[in-house]
């Protein structure tokens, strides 16, 4: 079995430091590398979520969410970030899982 490195932990710590400022950062990258302006009515699949904060930062630009993550501590980060700021959002779910799991995921239905 391949040996992961648990980043979750750093997560953690970066969460602490996480402020409006980042999040309109994080905000700005994200529509630059998608060349987007808005993200409303489309799905963003965040494999490796890891802190969350891009998972939130598509769903501050309007899209459906699905945010996983092998790593149990950087999911529970992502999850700290939706209870901050989306805590009753349907549209914006979490779990763990692990992209190299051979077992095939399905996202249609979920969101």
């Amino acid at each position: 079995m391949m040996r992961k490195f648990e980043f979750g932990k750093n997560w953690e710590k970066f969460l602490k430091v996480v402020d409006e400022k980042r999040i309109e950062e994080a905000e700005k990258s994200l529509k630059k590398l998608l060349n987007f302006e808005s993200l409303k009515g489309k799905t963003f699949l965040d494999v490796g979520c890891g802190s969350g904060i891009f998972s939130l930062s598509a769903k501050n630009l309007g899209a459906d969410v699905y945010s996983f993550d092998f790593d149990e501590n950087a999911v529970n980060c992502t999850k700290k970030l939706k209870d901050k700021f989306y805590k009753n959002d349907t549209k914006w779910l979490i779990e763990k899982g692990d992209i190299l799991n051979k077992k095939i995921y399905y996202i249609t239905g979920k969101i």
